[in-house]
């Protein structure tokens, strides 16, 4: 909407502007191009017109408030007609090759809009929705931005329209901002915007690739770990074997020690086996019932329940999108803590359930058991860290890992919270399947 024309009138070097052509030429002037006001019966009557403030401001005053205005400014009367515009936007369409008689006082502004052809129509069309609109009272107010760009630089304009009454009359104050610094500080952004979320993506497939060779040297490591093990827990046996008759107390108790410590670092390299399974392993999701999947993972840790009196509460769980084997895994450990840490109890109460997150779900595994001091629950989902010793409850501090991991492959989260005495509650969010996958 540039106040500039580029007719057959404009001079033979041809230098105007790109403007939106329904501005700039005669055949498809422009809703900014009107510029000079000319002197005559219909400039002083619209001065007349806009001239009765309190006080009785003389019209000249309020001609010349509107040319220290640095902003384009016209007044339209109800028909969409020019009456009056201010020496900026007089000055813009000297500049930019404008002519009176197609910008200024006595173009019909609004059949400008509506005319307008070539890219520009859309906007024309925009704005003379816009101005019929406030003309009928619809609308308080109306604004659009839009480019335009002269040979020499790119410039953006806002176009406002207000309305105002003189008595029963009602006007029209077309606005047109420079708004071309605000959309090059927008543009300045979104180019930084694009590079930062370039470089964030790169380095997460750097990280990607690192976790991989890591997680392929974990298992390999850990593979090539057992056979020593198994040696070490064969020679142990055999020794006991064959000194059994000349062994004391404390021989035994020695022995038993390196039993029980040969037995843990073989729970351990198993974990990081599964732990380096859950990496590598391909992730074949589908829409998947929780539901089902809780109560497979419940069955299967069935035999460490046995003798013991539980309360089992499962609430309704959500459709996911997901890995079934990897989540009867993820809630095995989960419903496995659960059983182990609510163990001193003579009846125990453990509860699944889910809430509605908004754009995720969110599933809990509560339980009653001893919880745990919730400013170290960090430490739960970090290799080998636990929060209560061997003699306590046994384990090796793998499995709220291997939870982690593979829910971090499904594009979810997981934390904890607990007090002494007062139970624990693992949370587990995943995101909602999109619509069209449901």
């Amino acid at each position: 909407m540039a106040h500039h024309n580029d007719s057959t009138t404009a001079s033979a070097s041809g230098a105007t502007p790109e403007g939106p052509p329904w501005q700039s030429r005669p055949a498809r002037s422009g809703p900014d191009a009107a510029m000079s006001a000319r002197p005559g019966a219909a400039v002083t009557a619209a001065a007349d017109q806009i001239s009765a403030p309190p006080r009785s401001l003389p019209a000249s005053a309020v001609r010349a408030a509107l040319d220290v205005m640095p902003q384009q400014m016209a007044v339209l009367d109800t028909q969409g007609v020019i009456l009056l515009c201010n020496r900026a936007w007089n000055d813009f369409m000297t500049e930019n090759g404008g002519d009176p008689a197609t910008c200024g006082p006595g173009v019909n502004y609004l059949r400008v809009c509506e005319n307008a052809l070539g890219p520009s129509a859309d906007e024309g069309q925009e704005v003379a929705g816009g101005l019929r609109r406030v003309l009928g009272g619809q609308a308080d107010s109306f604004s659009a931005e839009y480019p335009c760009h002269s040979p020499h630089e790119e410039r953006w304009f806002r176009l406002i329209v207000t309305p105002f009454d003189d008595g029963p009359t009602r006007f029209l104050m077309i606005t047109h901002e420079n708004i071309t610094e605000r959309r090059h500080a927008e543009i300045r952004e979104a180019d930084l915007d694009a590079e930062v979320r370039q470089e964030v993506a790169q380095r997460t497939l750097d990280l990607r690739s690192e976790m991989d060779e890591l997680d392929s040297f974990i298992g390999s490591v850990s593979h090539d770990l057992r056979a020593p093990v198994r040696h070490i827990q064969g020679f142990l046996t055999l020794l006991r074997r064959r000194l059994n008759p000349r062994l004391d107390d404390e021989d035994r108790r020695l022995l038993g020690t390196l039993d029980g410590a040969a037995l843990r670092l073989q729970s351990m390299i198993d974990e990081l086996l599964k732990l380096a399974r859950v990496a590598q392993t391909s992730l074949p999701v589908r829409d998947l019932n929780l539901t089902p999947v809780v109560l497979r993972a419940w069955a299967n840790i069935a035999p460490e329940t046995e003798g013991r009196q539980i309360d089992w509460v499962a609430g309704d769980l959500p459709v996911v999108r997901g890995d079934p084997q990897l989540l009867t895994l993820a809630f095995e450990n989960l419903l496995g803590n659960a059983v182990k840490y609510t163990s001193g109890r003579p009846h125990a109460r453990i509860e699944v359930g889910a809430r509605d997150g908004g754009d995720h779900w969110v599933v809990f595994v509560q339980d009653d058991g001893v919880g745990f001091d919730s400013r170290y629950a960090g430490r739960l989902f970090s290799a080998f860290q636990r929060l209560h010793t061997e003699r306590e409850f046994s384990g090796v501090g793998m499995g709220l890992v291997n939870v982690k991991r593979i829910v971090s492959r499904h594009g979810g989260q997981v934390w904890a919270e607990s007090q002494p005495g007062q139970g624990a509650t693992f949370h587990v969010s995943f995101p909602k399947p999109a619509p069209a996958d449901t």
